[in-house]
Order: C-alpha cells, then sequence, then structure tokens
C-alpha cells in the first residue's frame, strides 16, 4: 500500500470519527446512522416549494393509527426558515397546511392555513433551528383535523396544537419543503421511526430524541410562561435613558422638521421577572428576551421610532435594552431670520411612551449627549442639549408624563457669508466711488456696482429664507437706491454743466456753496478766481457736486453698517 492511500484513509477516517462524535453531542441527539436511512432534499435560498412528493409513496409514511391521515418523520438542519408544505396536490393550494420552524430569523414557529394563510397557531421558539444540529420533527394529523406538531422532543407534550378550519384532513396527499430568502434548509424526510435498541421496533422510548436542556433554556422556558403584561409593574419608577449616541442630525427649513437619529440605550426594574439564580445553574443574566418581557412603545404623537435590537434581564429584575437605530423628529418653526446667516433657532423634542393603565415615566440619566464629529447633515448644528422632564402634562392621550429636550442651534453662516459679502463690499466700494468721478467714469463704475449688486442680489433671493427680511437683504435695497440716486445725479450734473448756468452771488445758496471750510471738507476745487463772495459766480452744477460728496459719506455709513454681524 502507498503512502498516499495510506495518508487518505487516514483523513477519511478522521472525518468519520469527528462526525460521529458531532453527531453524539448534537442537543437532540440525533445519529448519523438515523439520517442515513431517511431521503435528502436540499431547499436552495428562496421561498418557493419545488418538488412536491406523494405521502402514501413513502416508504415509512404508515400510520399505525387509522384515526391518522399524517404521520410523518423528518429531520432539518438550517439556520433559520423552514418550511413545510402539506396539500391536496402537487401545488400550492388555499386549502394547504403549512408549518414554519425557526421564522423571523428563528425567533417564532408557526401553523397556516394556506401558503403564507391566516396563522391557526403561533408560538415563540428563540434558537429552535441550528446548522449543525438535525432537528426532529413529527407532524401528526387526524381524521378530526386535530393537528400536532412536535419538534424535538417527540413523545411529550405537541411543540404546537391546533385544529384545521375545515375537517379536510383526508385531502391532504402531497407534501414539499422549502426555505426563505437566502437561508438553506437540508431536509432529511422519510425517514422511519427511531428503533427501540432493546428489540429493533420502531417505539419511541422518549430517550432517543429526547432535548437536554441547560439552566439557560430552562430558564427562557420559564420566561415563556410569564405572562406578556402590557403594562409597567406597580409604583414604576420609569424608564432612564442611561446612553444617547447622536449620528445624525438635520433641520429643514422649508418644512420644519427636525429631527435627531443615533443609538440609544435604556434600562429599567421590573420584578416580576425575577428569579433564584440557584435554581437555573447560577445564570444571573440572559439575553435576546426582547419578545418576552414587557417593553415600553412610544406614541405616535412623538413621531419617535426605533426597535429594541437587543433586551439582556438579570435576576434582579434589571432590563437594560440596546437600541442600535433610532429616529426623532418634531416640527419646528424657524424663528425671524433677521440674522441670517448668522442667526439661531429653538426646537423641542417630545417624547411619550404609551400604557394601558399605568404611566411610564422617561428619564434622561445622562448630563451630555454625545455626538458623532460628522454627524450634522444640514446647514445647522446643534449648539447646546438641555432636558426637561415634565411629571404631568396635557397630550392628546390625556395627562402623561413627557420627556422634553431643548435643542439650540445656529446655522452654518461660513458658506454664505464668503458667496454674500465680499459681492456685497465690491458693489457698494463701486457705487461709492462714482459719487466722486465725472462722465464715462462714473457710468462705467455705477454700471459695474448695478451688475455686481443684481447678481448677488437674485442668488440671495432664493437661499433666504421666508421667515422674515434678513438685514443683509435690506441693505441690499438700500444699495440699489444708492445706485437710482447715483444715476440721477449724473443726469442732472450732464443737463447743468451743458446749460452753464450761474447761481446769483448775492443767493443763500450761492454763500453756502462757496464757504471756503464745506468746500475744503467736501474736497471740492476752488473754481472761483475771486477771493470774496460778492464776486464769485458759482455754476448749479456745483449743487449736485456737493451734493455728490453728501451720498457718497451716506453710503459709506449705511454699508459699514451693513457689513458688520447683526
Amino acid at each position: 500500500m502507498s503512502p498516499l492511500s495510506v495518508t487518505v484513509q487516514g483523513v477519511v477516517l478522521l472525518l468519520v470519527l469527528v462526525i460521529e462524535c458531532h453527531a453524539d453531542t448534537t442537543r437532540y441527539n440525533v445519529s448519523f446512522d438515523e439520517l442515513h436511512r431517511c431521503k435528502q432534499h436540499n431547499a436552495i435560498n428562496g421561498y418557493n416549494y419545488r418538488a412536491f412528493f406523494k405521502l402514501h409513496e413513502l416508504d415509512h409514511h404508515n400510520p399505525a393509527n387509522a384515526d391518522l391521515i399524517v404521520d410523518l418523520l423528518v429531520y432539518v438542519l438550517a439556520a433559520r426558515d423552514g418550511h413545510i408544505l402539506l396539500s391536496e396536490q402537487n401545488k400550492t393550494a388555499p386549502t394547504a397546511l403549512e408549518i414554519v420552524l425557526g421564522g423571523g430569523g428563528n425567533t417564532f414557529s408557526q401553523i397556516r392555513f394556506g401558503q403564507k394563510g391566516s396563522p391557526l397557531r403561533t408560538k415563540a421558539s428563540a434558537g429552535l433551528l441550528s446548522p449543525i444540529d438535525p432537528l426532529p420533527v413529527r407532524v401528526r394529523i387526524n381524521t378530526e383535523g386535530q393537528v400536532r406538531v412536535y419538534a424535538g422532543n417527540l413523545t411529550g407534550e405537541p411543540f404546537m396544537e391546533t385544529m384545521m378550519p375545515k375537517k379536510n384532513a383526508s385531502e391532504l396527499r402531497y407534501v414539499s419543503f422549502t426555505t426563505w430568502g437566502t437561508a438553506l434548509a437540508k431536509w432529511f424526510y422519510d425517514c422511519p421511526l427511531p428503533a427501540n435498541s432493546t428489540n429493533g421496533t420502531a417505539l419511541i422510548d422518549g430517550n432517543e430524541l429526547e432535548q437536554e436542556f441547560d439552566g439557560k433554556q430552562r430558564l427562557l422556558d420559564h420566561l415563556l410562561g410569564v405572562p406578556r403584561w402590557i403594562d409597567p409593574p406597580v409604583n414604576f419608577s420609569g424608564v432612564q435613558i442611561s446612553q444617547m449616541y447622536i449620528q445624525g442630525f438635520v433641520y429643514d427649513q422649508t418644512t420644519n422638521l427636525v429631527e435627531l437619529s443615533g443609538a440609544m440605550g435604556l434600562s429599567w426594574k421590573d420584578p416580576r421577572y425575577r428569579w433564584n439564580a440557584s435554581d437555573f445553574d447560577n445564570t444571573t443574566v440572559v439575553g435576546d428576551v426582547c419578545h418576552l418581557i414587557w417593553t415600553p412603545s412610544f406614541q405616535s404623537a412623538s413621531l419617535f421610532t426605533g426597535t429594541f435590537s437587543l433586551c439582556y434581564l438579570s435576576n434582579e429584575g434589571t432590563v437594560i435594552v440596546e437600541m442600535d437605530e433610532f429616529s426623532w423628529a418634531n416640527f419646528c418653526t424657524l424663528s425671524d431670520s433677521y440674522r441670517w446667516p448668522y442667526d439661531t433657532n429653538a426646537c423641542h423634542l417630545q417624547l411619550l411612551t404609551a400604557s394601558h393603565e399605568r404611566h411610564v415615566p422617561m428619564h434622561l440619566a445622562i448630563r451630555s449627549v454625545q455626538f458623532d464629529p460628522e454627524y450634522e447633515q444640514s446647514e445647522w448644528s446643534v449648539k447646546t442639549i438641555g432636558k426637561h422632564e415634565y411629571e404631568q402634562t396635557v397630550t392628546p392621550y390625556g395627562q402623561q408624563p413627557m420627556l422634553q429636550l431643548h435643542i439650540e442651534m445656529m446655522r452654518k453662516s461660513d458658506i454664505h457669508s464668503v458667496s454674500i459679502y465680499p459681492s456685497y463690499f465690491v458693489a457698494n466700494l463701486l457705487i461709492s466711488i462714482s459719487f466722486l468721478s465725472d462722465g464715462r467714469s462714473r457710468l462705467l463704475l455705477n454700471s459695474l456696482g448695478l451688475i455686481v449688486l443684481l447678481n448677488t442680489f437674485l442668488s440671495l433671493s432664493v437661499i433666504v429664507p421666508r421667515a422674515g427680511v434678513p438685514k443683509i437683504y435690506l441693505f441690499f435695497e438700500w444699495s440699489l437706491v444708492f445706485y437710482t440716486i447715483s444715476s440721477i445725479f449724473f443726469a442732472i450734473e450732464l443737463w447743468l454743466k451743458r446749460t452753464r448756468t450761474n447761481i446769483p452771488p448775492g443767493s443763500w445758496i450761492g454763500r453756502v456753496i462757496s464757504f471756503p471750510a464745506l468746500r475744503f471738507a467736501l474736497a471740492m476745487d476752488q473754481r472761483s478766481n475771486y477771493n470774496t463772495l460778492e464776486h464769485k459766480n458759482v455754476r448749479w452744477d456745483e449743487v449736485t457736486c456737493i451734493l455728490n460728496r453728501i451720498m457718497m459719506l451716506v453710503v459709506v455709513i449705511v454699508f459699514a453698517i451693513g457689513f458688520s454681524k447683526p
């Protein structure tokens, strides 16, 4: 024998030993030999019953009891979602009977009348299926329409039991198997009943397929027996929000909707679920019990949505809940935007929890809320978050305790100030200088200022909030007024220069215009060759020159006020 053959035989022997050792340590004590006696059908991902098998043609489907129509034993290997369909034809029908094992991500099982039909019986069954431990399932249906499904323990009480709505069990002639979504299920069907080791008969004495329960499993079964409460316990102290991590913040000023999203941790005391740890192999904490215990539900008026992803329960009755993703929204009107784009706003988020007969107060037990550095998803950023807890407040559901968060936020002004204020500066500078210029230079400067001003003004009209009129918007309007005044003065000055009319020397307006201190303060040239006011000839175009200087000072003052932050 070659070394290669010895090596291959050794690997095969090792694999057989591993398989047999694993088979001897399964929860349901199912051996490889029992699976070898069955036929195998692999249900590929997708909810589709493809293969139908006639019950009366199966080798091991011979009900010993005359009252039984169906007595089927199968084994299933799947991580979740094992589906059995019993129908009258080799296709799906409305009178079929569907059995779901480990549905909803291996959390519940169900008996339905018809494919995807109305449920006849539903039972919580967390962790029922396993991809490595074969689950024995026995389906027994009698002539009266009574359906019994045994899973794991085939000799005790049925795992699920119900009655068919019609006595048509005799019409069930075919069986088919499938799964759901991307799950893969291996079905072993047409299996003989496990043989009794003493005489080889196909009788079940309860030892072959009896499930072995540890302390944690016995505790879960104990919690299954506890009633599903619809109210918190008596003298309930409330739900504590122990942590809150904000991963998203959005404020839409067009819809007036503010929204926080992120993760949250909650805890509360519920003495109804206490247990003695020594009775359950010193188990002090059990997880994945959200479907077994009372949890608060949030009222629709709060605009709060979120599901409890993981629930932990301690033997002292402390419940710790993790919420991986929540969304908390409310309507918040935008205040007067006079200070835009440096404006602020205050919003409130309200949280109400529903109950049947008792109040469910909520408390924020943390001093500060944690933020993701990239959490802001709008042009607003959170400044501060405060809390306020009302003992009793008026709600659409009557007097209820309420948790309210106060959010102070401010607009991110960088992008607006960079795009608007430089244009405002350039436009007003050009218009201001135009008051000092003459001729075509003045016309050019005034026109350039108008173009820059109108372009920015139109852009501003699109992005500015509709609530109130911002200060910068008002000063843009004043800039348009100054442009108009500059254009009017320019036209008047051209007409006066063409007429070359003089002001009488003795008139008061002539004396004011010729006053040396005024002309020096306004940087005007002395246009007369006379040294006395009585002999000066002052033209009317110098009146518009003085007015131009005065308007330039007004423009500079208004521009400086408008350029500063409100």
